[in-house]
């Protein structure tokens, strides 16, 4: 599945299955970059197959994520583990901590 990202192309992972939401936030607690596809797919394994995967310029961005159903608990978690943003799922947007 991560070999067929193209660039600025992600996905989220539950259960290793992709999955998308209508509602809620969707909010990081760590991550790590790769240039190695084989490190990737070991950091997604490492993650339980829950996590956001993102790749950009020939680099994968694993992050640890969940989904919360409010944008305050979202934020407040988010600044908590220094994340940039949040992401939206009913619009898709990023939404700065």
């Amino acid at each position: 599945m991560l070999e067929n990202l193209k660039n600025n192309e992600g996905l989220t992972l539950k259960n290793f299955k992709s999955v998308n939401y209508k509602t809620g936030y969707q909010v990081a607690t760590e991550g790590y970059e790769t240039k190695s596809l084989q490190k990737a797919e070991e950091l997604v394994k490492a993650y339980n197959g829950n996590c956001g995967v993102w790749f950009a310029d020939g680099v994968y961005y694993i992050d640890k994520s969940h989904r919360e159903r409010t944008k305050k608990e979202a934020l407040r978690i988010g600044r908590n583990c220094k994340q940039i943003s949040i992401l939206k799922w009913s619009d898709m947007s990023l939404i700065y901590c």
